[in-house]
């Protein structure tokens, strides 16, 4: 044991550049393999790129070395290690994140650097059909060039059979000089509202909606009210979407009211549509049950309750439309090219898919700042939106099809292809491996962050659409209706019983990994993780798996590399620092001095906050990085048994935070 040397890692890491370039990495879009397909929670390459590279010994070459990836989810570890010349190894339990991985990292090598030539050639032709086929779906496409339509709720009064708007964000434009608003003023004698679009220099517009509470709503005419359970009844039973107004693109964007909803609709032609395309494809539409969970899935407490009811008639038209379309030509795509590029291509291809479900659906919001489209699959769950955009994703306005097709061959460009052509992404669950002992040089991994994301629920968004077009070239990902949400390695109540349970399983899920992570790697080896949570169930069940993994945390690293500017998070604290954690085998870690089994955890918290100081690290990173280290020293203190259980591990970690408190007393945890 005593010639095991400190990787680089655990002795020096800029976290300053890494921090500052995976910053930088996250506003840039196209040209990164990130681009091809979704996924969440992604890392920027570069950030992954140098935990993994000091992880492993330098004097080693890169190409003997051997990183394991248990949680692949978008691939962005084995990539940016291939990238390295490293061997990356990944193993994944959601066969969404598996189909990604392997596309990137196994049919991409197959189809070699002549596939972005393929995807732009085959992909421009599928597009053009797609808008060839879908022109009768937009009747205001050729004559008035309609990049979007813009969509609100609209319910019917139960008392009086009159209109009540449900409209909530009616800023269409809050650009300096061309602030524009939708408002929809009553008229007595129908009984209903026109809609009108207004200029307006003070950010304020008349609110006539039948909102009159968070929850609640009043008829404006008869003056009706509705509290919170009457509210989400009349929802589910008598409303309907409202159109009330069109972008029109002529050099730069105008806003039309849609005072003539007929002319830019065609609803029975949609649906006629989809069953033809559903009887050729020989598939019933995806009509996948979505979780009721309120609060996290809210469109299930208004009747959106399945995958379709996600979407208008017109955007599931022209959705499984690219699905046939995409399943028709792999056959011609065989007999071109051959079976290792046609399955490339057709994996490829299916990017856009992942663009119509995550960006053309009632989950997606306008943003009025710059005018743009919101994704509607941002997670972590599903928002219960009252006003959405619809999109023409064939023309040229915000995340049209044409403009994605660039970007998954741009994405393309940048995938690492070494020459051999070894499969290394394992479809299994990592909490038992099938790996050798000692066979890695280092285990990399950004695990799931304990209730951060409900991963296969918003996979299925897209999956239940992309099997359509590809059960056929890949049976043993897509032989399922949906992902298989019972191996999800989160803490969720709703599905394990209670906070306690869904705490126990993480904990014990994680140790679990990581005990198999230990046994894979070789004895020099250390298992580095990223890590973020708000809660202190988050991080006090990670902390435990660890204890129970009989490994000790030898080096921690602060990292702020998440995005500050997103629609989601403009107006709310989101989780800013994440931090690395280094470990190695107890008994290794112990051997090099790095760990005591009972230290003082006074000292082990001063320790941490001197460090944080000398680094000059904000109270918030000097808070966690303390809490972590102070954690892991204090539950060293129980017994296996206690470990496993929620409340006794919280109860020793907030002695932790108590103690902490009286250091930085603005350090807190969220309440969740």
């Amino acid at each position: 044991m005593s010639e095991i040397q400190k990787r680089p890692i655990e002795q020096y890491l800029d976290v300053a550049s890494i921090s500052e370039a995976g910053t930088s990495e996250r506003y840039q879009r196209a040209s990164s393999p990130h681009a091809v397909f979704t996924w969440w929670a992604r890392r920027p390459f570069s950030t992954a790129r140098d935990l993994i590279s000091a992880s492993l010994n330098p004097a080693q070459p890169a190409e003997e070395s051997k990183v394991l990836d248990p949680f692949v989810g978008g691939a962005t570890f084995p990539l940016a290690g291939t990238r390295l010349g490293i061997k990356m190894y990944g193993m994944e339990n959601n066969e969404l994140a598996y189909f990604t991985a392997k596309a990137l990292l196994d049919l991409s090598r197959s189809a070699g650097r002549q596939l972005r030539h393929l995807l732009m050639l085959e992909g421009r032709q599928v597009l053009d059909q797609l808008k060839s086929e879908t022109r009768d779906l937009y009747p205001a496409r050729d004559t008035d060039n309609i990049i979007c339509y813009f969509w609100s709720r609209s319910a019917t009064c139960t008392s009086c059979g009159s209109e009540m708007p449900l409209q909530k964000r009616p800023w269409l434009s809050k650009k300096a000089g061309k602030q524009r608003a939708i408002v929809q003023q009553p008229n007595f004698d129908t009984k209903s509202f026109d809609v009108r679009i207004v200029e307006s220099s003070t950010g304020t517009v008349t609110d006539s909606s039948a909102w009159s509470g968070r929850n609640s709503l009043r008829c404006l005419f008869c003056g009706q009210e509705y509290d919170r359970q009457q509210t989400a009844e009349l929802i589910r039973k008598a409303s309907t979407d409202k159109l009330t107004a069109a972008a029109q693109l002529d050099k730069r964007k105008h806003f039309l009211p849609a005072t003539h909803p007929q002319n830019y609709i065609a609803d029975s032609l949609a649906e006629q549509m989809v069953k033809e395309d559903c009887a050729t494809l020989g598939l019933q539409l995806p009509d996948v049950e979505i979780p009721a969970w309120s609060g996290i899935t809210n469109p299930t407490v208004y009747g959106h309750d399945t995958i379709p009811s996600l979407f208008t008639a017109r955007q599931l038209a022209v959705t499984i439309r690219l699905c046939r379309i995409l399943n028709e030509r792999q056959k011609l795509w065989e007999e071109k090219y051959g079976d290792p590029q046609s399955k490339a291509i057709s994996a490829f291809l299916s990017g856009l898919i992942d663009q119509l479900a995550d960006w053309n659906s009632r989950l997606c919001m306008w943003i009025s700042q710059n005018e743009q489209v919101g994704r509607g699959l941002s997670g972590p769950g599903m928002p219960m939106l009252w006003d959405f955009v619809e999109i023409d994703p064939l023309l040229g306005g915000p995340a049209n099809l044409y403009g994605k097709l660039e970007r998954i061959a741009a994405g393309v460009d940048q995938i690492p292809m070494p020459p051999d052509q070894e499969e290394r992404i394992t479809r299994g669950d990592s909490r038992s491996m099938a790996y050798p002992d000692s066979f890695f040089d280092a285990v990399v991994t950004d695990p799931p962050y304990y209730d951060n994301l409900y991963y296969s629920i918003l996979a299925d968004c897209i999956y239940a659409f992309k099997r359509m077009a590809l059960v056929g070239s890949f049976p043993e990902i897509f032989s399922e209706p949906r992902t298989d949400s019972t191996r999800e390695l989160t803490a969720a109540p709703r599905r394990q019983g209670s906070p306690g349970e869904a705490w126990t399983y993480f904990s014990t899920g994680m140790a679990q990994v990581l005990r198999e992570s230990r046994r894979v790697v070789k004895q020099d080896g250390v298992i580095t993780v990223c890590y973020a949570h708000s809660s202190i169930s988050g991080w006090s069940s990670l902390i435990a798996a660890y204890v129970r993994a009989g490994l000790k945390i030898t080096q921690l690293w602060p990292m702020t590399i998440e995005r500050t500017h997103r629609p989601r998070s403009m107006k709310s604290a989101a989780i800013n620092t994440s931090l690395v954690l280094v470990a190695r085998p107890h008994e290794a870690a112990t051997s090099m001095g790095l760990g005591q089994d009972s230290p003082n955890i006074d000292k082990v918290i001063k320790a941490a906050l001197d460090r944080a100081a000398d680094a000059d690290w904000p109270d918030d990173v000097a808070a966690t990085l303390a809490f972590v280290s102070a954690a892991e020293a204090r539950l060293r203190q129980l017994t296996d048994e206690v470990l496993s259980h929620q409340e006794a591990v919280n109860s020793a970690c907030r002695e932790v935070a108590d103690r902490i408190y009286e250091s930085i007393p603005g350090f807190s945890f969220s309440s969740r």
